[in-house]
């Protein structure tokens, strides 16, 4: 289980790295290029979609493999 946690940990930074860089190249590809493809913009929220889901997915399944308290 610890494995599978360390997996979900590296995959979350993975696509929050990605979800950063493909927000500052469309900001680069916007302002600094001057041109723009208008699917471009698609790209950010796709990206920031998948770094949330993983990062819900990760707090789910740690609270799901957390050791229950026998007292409460």
């Amino acid at each position: 289980m610890e494995l599978t946690k360390k997996i979900n940990k590296f995959v979350e930074i993975m696509w929050l790295v990605i979800a950063i860089l493909s927000t500052l190249a469309v900001f680069v590809f916007r302002f600094i290029d001057g041109e723009f493809n208008k699917y471009y913009i698609l790209l950010v929220p796709f990206t920031w979609g998948i770094f949330l889901v993983r990062r819900g997915l990760r707090i789910r399944l740690n609270k799901a493999s957390s050791p229950k308290d026998p007292q409460k």
